[in-house]
């Protein structure tokens, strides 16, 4: 068990054939600092063990509290902005670990998804949001680039990534489901359980085994040539490495460590 894990920790449940991945840290908005990202890391790889144990057929991540990730907790960052590529290097680690599970994953999202916490969703297969949600990516504000989400959500978004991600405005629930962030949405946050829950159910009714394999192979296809379209490089393995090093690169520089600390300023002296 890692050092960091404490009761505020992500933890992993398993209840029949479904895993569920949990971040339990509402009263900070679930954000995200070293040790609850290197926690999340484990539990992401002990769910993707249960799955090629044929253990688990569905994997739910989902939170605790009134947001589902608010990013990351940068407090720490801003008394020493170098932190931050630690966090830009776990939180690829995760998106990965994500990423390699071969059953069907599921995101419930309640609140707000922000920054690193709309990055863990672009691993995901289904992403389903109440219509109040508010899902993107508000990083250039404090001087640091989503690059590190880029191949993901390309995946997902297609074309749509590209005004997403240099807009760096927020999009609602509904919003987020027309530009294919989310495949779900419901109207009401108390509807999210009832909707993940029959989202499961229908998947469990479905060939595991085939469910496996249809992972695999567009994992697969991801990663190697497609034929005219040319090699799939902006979503293979290397590009979420080279996406990773490209944030972490603008991180180390002066803009970023200037802008993060003004914007904690203002966020103090907001609370006074």
């Amino acid at each position: 068990m890692s050092q960091c894990a404490s009761k505020h920790s992500p933890k992993l449940e398993r209840d029949g054939r479904v895993a569920c991945i949990w971040l339990c840290d509402a009263d900070k908005r679930n954000a995200l600092d070293a040790c609850a990202l290197e926690v999340l890391e484990l539990r992401c790889k002990e769910a993707r063990v249960l799955v090629e144990q044929h253990d688990v057929d569905v994997v739910v991540l989902r939170s605790e509290g009134a947001a589902f990730c608010a990013g990351f907790d940068l407090a720490a960052c801003a008394e020493d902005p170098s932190r931050v590529a630690e966090l830009l290097t776990r939180l690829s680690a995760c998106v990965q670990e994500l990423r390699a599970i071969d059953a069907p994953l599921v995101a419930r999202v309640q609140g707000a998804a922000l920054a690193g916490g709309c990055a863990l969703l672009t691993a995901c297969d289904f992403v389903v949001v109440a219509a109040d949600s508010q899902l993107g990516y508000p990083t250039h504000r404090i001087g640091i680039s989503p690059a590190i989400s880029i191949p993901t959500l390309f995946s997902r978004m297609g074309a749509r990534a590209r005004a997403m991600l240099m807009a760096n405005e927020l999009m609602n629930g509904r919003t987020a489901l027309e530009h294919g962030l989310a495949t779900h949405c419901v109207d009401r946050g108390e509807d999210l359980d009832a909707a993940v829950t029959t989202l499961v159910e229908r998947l469990l009714a479905k060939g595991p085994l085939a469910m496996r394999a249809t992972k695999q192979w567009m994992r697969r296809i991801e990663e190697c040539d497609s034929g005219e379209f040319g090699r799939a490089c902006g979503r293979d393995a290397g590009a979420l490495t080279d996406a990773r090093d490209a944030s972490i690169a603008l991180a180390s520089g002066e803009e970023f460590a200037n802008m993060l600390r003004a914007f904690w300023a203002s966020r103090a002296k907001a609370r006074e």
